[in-house]
């Protein structure tokens, strides 16, 4: 138990060390990110943005910094002959598992539920920052502008006299034709909460007229979708990735969801599980990667954890994305392929590293 214990507080601290290198290496990336997605932000645009871009980060950066600690510190006692001792001692080094999964376990049902309630609303805020952003920056744009480009549309006017434009051409893309537009005045307005958002386009004195423009006190307005305008900025809250578990759960449990939802939603609450459940398979690659290696050096860790998690990651992302789009596997079998491939390997390096 005395040996447990010892492990068990040397892996706590690894992981607040790999946890504080990892924030070193990577905030002050997300941090000019921020600022170059958001265009010239204010300190508390910034401020409000950084902490959900990072919460969003969290479920990737806290595995890895756990496969760190633990390949460091089951490498340390490789390295310093402490295995060789503990095995003196008529204890199996396998026994000196159970310290990683007491930190695994809450780490997992942890991360579970913040994948599963929180970082919905976390990535849903997220993107209605950066469209707010980009909606300041067009008003901004707009001032003295005789030119105003917005998505693959454009506004050519003579003058801008206090935000009313004169003499304009407005060019629209109407399915890929070119429509010309022409009208003595005009205004621009940002409207939100509309499905959305829109950006009306208040047109008097039109000399072509469009079907599907509407005629309001005199002015004749074109509404355009923020979400069209700015598609990387776009936020739809019926996406599975923008709902909680519960929520598809729920939707789930009735008989109203379309079969293609149906899977999208199993997908995504199941994708969420599988990903949570990273740190086990990581306890069950460490522990023989560390004893491997018998080196205990921070690159020696460091280099093995990348190598696992950016290929873990990469697999995640991409195999069971495809699985589940071409209806090759359902989607419970689509969200677990992965873990399923990192606990044979897992289990075959762990059997060979302790039990020989």
């Amino acid at each position: 138990m005395r040996i447990q214990l010892y492990v068990l507080r040397q892996l706590v601290i690894a992981i607040v060390f790999a946890l504080a290198g990892l924030a070193v290496i990577v905030l002050p990336t997300i941090a000019i990110q921020a600022v170059s997605r958001l265009g010239a932000p204010s300190m508390g645009t910034v401020a409000t943005y950084l902490p959900l871009v990072v919460s969003e980060l969290v479920p990737y950066l806290l595995p890895m910094a756990f496969l760190l600690a633990v390949v460091a510190t089951y490498g340390r006692l490789a390295a310093e002959r402490e295995l060789i001792a503990i095995k003196m001692a008529g204890i199996h080094p396998a026994k000196l598992a159970l310290p990683g999964l007491l930190v695994a376990l809450p780490l997992v049902f942890g991360t579970d539920r913040l994948l599963a309630e929180y970082s919905p609303d976390l990535k849903f805020r997220q993107r209605g920052l950066l469209m707010d952003s980009e909606v300041s920056r067009f008003q901004t744009y707009l001032k003295g502008r005789l030119e105003i480009p917005f998505g693959k549309n454009t506004l050519l006017a003579g003058s801008n006299r206090d935000g009313v434009l004169y003499d304009v051409v407005l060019t629209l893309q109407d399915e890929g034709k070119e429509v010309q537009i022409s009208a003595d005045e005009a205004r621009i307005e940002v409207r939100e909460g509309v499905d959305g958002g829109q950006l009306l386009v208040h047109l008097k004195g039109m000399r072509v007229l469009r079907e599907d423009s509407s005629y309001n006190q005199g002015w004749l307005t074109f509404p355009f979708q923020l979400s069209d305008l700015w598609p990387k900025a776009k936020r739809e809250r019926g996406k599975p990735r923008y709902l909680r578990s519960s929520e598809m759960g729920a939707e789930l449990a009735g008989d109203t969801l379309a079969a293609e939802l149906r899977d999208d939603y199993m997908y995504e609450i199941q994708r969420r599980h599988a990903l949570s459940a990273m740190y086990l398979l990581f306890l069950l690659l460490g522990i023989p990667t560390g004893v491997a290696l018998r080196s205990g050096t921070p690159l020696g860790a460091f280099t093995g954890a990348v190598g696992y998690a950016l290929l873990y990651y990469l697999l995640a992302m991409r195999l069971g994305k495809v699985l589940a789009a071409t209806g090759a596997v359902g989607p419970l079998v689509a969200a677990w392929a992965t873990n399923g491939l990192f606990l044979a390997v897992g289990l075959v390096f762990f059997v060979r590293a302790l039990w020989r």
